[in-house]
């Protein structure tokens, strides 16, 4: 027992390490002696783990479904409009990737790949199961942008600019349904 319990320690260590090195570097640049490095394993012993950089990308990439999954099901039925519920979710979602580097290191993945993939990820699609399409891709924009603006692979402070974004939305379509300024 004491064996699978350390296996399992180091298998998260090695998401973890990898998540970083991705967050860092993007699929394309990821080096997978730097993640073993990080946890102090051999590159062989990683391969125990994770047979590819493909296979560690996809794990990730899982848990950023999961995540998403979550936070859509809690925004969804919270009884909101549209707008504050995509607002909800897309701070929600900042502060996840401050929070958690494996959904930050993913996010970047899915992000990387939807620039050459025939399909759009899913994340947009979901947006768009909550609100009319211009606003879901709104909230695309705020979340994506603010995410490629960072000023740091670690995207510190992503939730506060997701919410400064907003609140200018916001306050802009105040002026204009009040017709001042």
């Amino acid at each position: 027992m004491a064996k699978q319990a350390r296996s399992l320690r180091t298998h998260e260590l090695v998401l973890d390490a990898a998540a970083a090195e991705f967050v860092r570097h993007g699929y394309p640049r990821a080096n997978l002696q730097h993640v073993a490095a990080r946890t102090g394993l051999t590159k062989g012993a990683l391969y125990a783990h994770f047979a590819s950089k493909e296979q560690l990308a996809r794990a990730l990439t899982e848990h950023l479904d999961q995540v998403v999954d979550e936070l859509l099901a809690r925004h969804k039925d919270a009884g909101l409009p549209a707008n504050e519920q995509l607002r909800a979710l897309c701070c929600a979602l900042a502060e996840r990737v401050e929070s958690d580097v494996r959904f930050n290191a993913a996010l970047r993945l899915v992000m990387d790949e939807a620039q050459s993939a025939p399909e759009p990820p899913r994340l947009p699609a979901d947006l768009r199961a909550l609100s009319a399409e211009s606003l879901a891709d709104l909230a695309v924009v705020i979340l994506v942008g603010a995410y490629y603006t960072a000023p740091d692979p670690e995207r510190r402070g992503l939730a506060e600019r997701v919410r400064g974004l907003w609140d200018a939305v916001d306050g802009s379509q105040a002026v204009e349904e009040t017709g001042t300024r």
